[in-house]
């Protein structure tokens, strides 16, 4: 996602995005926990948490941003 993508979501949009990642997160880890996850879900769990990050610092800016 390009910088100004990221600037012109509005708080609304991210706190969406993050739900969205949280729960399908929450899933991997009863999966993880129950069953055990492949390479690749391992793969992909590891990069939703990055992605989680990433748009948690987003929103934190948005909100910021929001408040000036």
């Amino acid at each position: 996602m390009s910088e100004s993508d990221k600037t012109s979501r509005s708080p609304g949009e991210l706190q969406d995005e993050l739900r969205r990642l949280m729960l399908k997160h929450i899933e991997s880890l009863k999966r993880e926990t129950f069953g055990g996850l492949s390479q690749e879900e391992v793969r992909e769990h590891e990069e939703g948490l990055k992605r989680i990050r990433e748009l948690s610092a987003d929103f934190i800016a948005a909100l910021k941003r929001q408040r000036r």
